[in-house]
């Protein structure tokens, strides 16, 4: 199968001026092994901008699904990730200058979801929230810091995609 999904996003804060857009893209392919265990491959490209300050982010996760719960064309499914990225700002606020940095990370995430089959070969598929485990270790010459980063966000990162099985 192939799946996919796109998301835009604009945020404002109540203080300041000037909004934060952000978008990503995330095309991703799979294989069932059977009715409940998938595997695959995902891609990520997302970014955000905001004044002068514009990052990107690449990313590539190889992925467990398992499909825990099935009822009619209604499915819950719990997945794993591993991710590894290589990130990028121009003009990144130090708080006394504005420099550019590169970095790559790499993580494991575990997040639970959703499908409902649509059809024989289409079904919609979202994602909400994630435990996860994120480091991150960005070039010295741009930036010296080493970011590692364990976190639930249960109630964010909603997403919604197609997939298309063959």
């Amino acid at each position: 199968w192939v799946s996919g999904s796109v998301g835009i996003g604009n945020t404002a804060n109540w203080n300041e001026d000037k909004a934060k857009t952000t978008w990503n893209f995330s095309p991703s392919i799979g294989y069932a092994l059977d009715d409940a265990l998938e595997v695959g491959l995902a891609l990520g490209l997302d970014g955000s901008s905001k004044d002068d300050n514009s990052e990107f982010n690449f990313s590539i996760a190889p992925f467990a699904r398992y499909t825990f719960l099935s009822e009619g064309d209604f499915s819950m499914f719990i997945q794993g990730n591993i991710e590894f990225a290589a990130y990028s700002e121009k003009n990144h606020n130090t708080g006394l200058t504005k420099k550019d940095i590169k970095g790559q990370g790499f993580g494991v995430r575990i997040m639970p979801g959703v499908k409902y089959t649509l059809t024989d070969n289409f079904a919609i598929v979202a994602t909400f929230g994630s435990l996860y485990y994120e480091h991150q270790d960005f070039d010295p010459e741009y930036y010296n810091n080493v970011q590692n980063r364990f976190g639930c966000n249960i109630f964010s990162g909603l997403n919604f995609g197609l997939v298309y099985s063959f």
